[in-house]
C-alpha cells in the first residue's frame, strides 16, 4: 500500500530540455561546422609561415607574433559568437550574461593583436582586406542576418585571409610582399570553404528549395574552373595543382550527389554531412601543404 504521506519528488527534466532552458552557452561557440573553418586556415598558415621563418631566417621575436596572431583569431571569433548571441537576444538579463565573453574574449583578442602590431607593424596592413569582412559580419549580425549566406562568405574570405598573413609574420613582410603562392593558397581556401555554404544550406535550411539547390551547383561549377585557373597561372607545383583540383572536383560531385540521394531517400544528416566533409578537406590540406614542396 502507498505512504499517503509521502512527498512526491520532483522529476528531473531530461538534459536536453534542462540546457535548451539555460540557453546555448556563449562561452563555446556550438556551430560545429565552423570549427573547420577556423581551425585549418590558422594550422596551415602557421606550418607555411614556421617554413617562410626558417628559409627567411627569422628572429626569434617573430614566434612570439605567431602565437599573438593566432590569440587574436581564435578569441576573436569567440566574441564574435558571443556579440551574435546578445544580439538575438530578448530577454535582458540573458543579453547581460551573453556579453560577458564579449568583452572578455574581446579583450583577450586585443592584447594579442596589440602585441603583434608592437612586435611587426607592418601587420597593420592586414587591416585594409580585413576591416571590411569584419565590417559586414558584424553588421549582418546586427541585422539579425547572422546566418546569411553573405555573413557566412565573409568570415571565410576572412579565415582563409589568415593564410597569407601569417606566412608574412615568418617572412617579415606585409601585406604586399608575402608572394603570389601564398596569395594563391588563400584564394583557393576561400573558394572551397565558401562552397560548403550553399552545399550546407541545400541540405538544411534550404532543403526544399531548388534554386538554392541550382545555385550551388552552379557555383562550384564556377569554382572547379576558377581553382583550373590559378593551378595554370601560379607557380604552385604540379602537387599541388592537382591535389586543389581534385578538391574542386570532389567539392561539385558532392554538391550534386548529396542533395540527389538524400531527395531520394538517403539520411544525410548534420553529422554524417560533417563526416563526409573530412576527405575533401584533408585533400584541400593537403595541396595548400604541396605548395610549401
Amino acid at each position: 500500500m502507498a505512504n499517503p504521506t509521502k512527498i512526491p519528488t520532483k522529476q528531473k527534466a531530461p538534459a536536453g530540455k534542462a540546457r535548451r532552458r539555460r540557453g546555448i552557452s556563449p562561452w563555446v561557440p556550438n556551430q560545429h561546422g565552423a570549427w573547420a573553418m577556423l581551425i585549418s586556415p590558422a594550422v596551415l598558415g602557421l606550418i607555411a609561415g614556421l617554413v617562410a621563418w626558417v628559409r627567411s631566417d627569422g628572429s626569434a621575436l617573430s614566434l612570439l607574433v605567431f602565437l599573438a596572431v593566432l590569440v587574436a583569431w581564435f578569441f576573436g571569433y569567440f566574441a564574435f559568437f558571443a556579440f551574435g548571441l546578445a544580439v538575438k537576444a530578448r530577454n535582458p538579463q540573458r543579453r547581460a550574461r551573453y556579453l560577458r565573453p564579449v568583452y572578455v574574449y574581446g579583450a583577450v583578442s586585443l592584447a594579442g593583436i596589440a602585441v603583434a602590431l608592437l612586435a611587426q607593424p607592418q601587420l597593420l596592413w592586414w587591416a585594409l582586406p580585413f576591416a571590411p569582412l569584419v565590417i559586414v559580419a558584424v553588421g549582418e549580425t546586427v541585422a539579425g542576418r547572422s546566418r546569411s549566406t553573405l555573413s557566412g562568405v565573409s568570415t571565410t574570405i576572412a579565415s582563409a585571409l589568415l593564410y597569407p598573413a601569417l606566412v608574412g609574420v615568418g617572412s617579415g613582410s606585409g601585406a604586399g610582399s608575402v608572394g603570389v603562392v601564398a596569395w594563391t593558397g588563400m584564394l583557393f581556401l576561400a573558394a572551397y570553404f565558401s562552397g560548403t555554404i550553399p552545399f550546407v544550406k541545400s541540405m538544411i535550411r534550404e532543403r526544399n528549395n531548388p534554386r538554392y539547390l541550382t545555385g550551388s551547383i552552379i557555383y562550384h561549377v564556377l569554382a572547379v574552373l576558377f581553382v583550373l585557373g590559378l593551378v595554370l597561372l601560379a607557380p604552385v607545383g604540379w602537387a599541388a595543382g592537382v591535389l586543389m583540383v581534385a578538391t574542386a572536383l570532389l567539392a561539385l560531385f558532392r554538391a550534386v550527389y548529396v542533395p540527389v540521394a538524400s531527395r531520394g531517400g538517403a539520411d544525410w544528416n548534420a553529422r554524417r554531412l560533417g563526416m563526409a566533409e573530412v576527405p575533401v578537406l584533408l585533400v584541400a590540406c593537403a595541396g595548400v601543404l604541396a605548395t610549401l614542396l
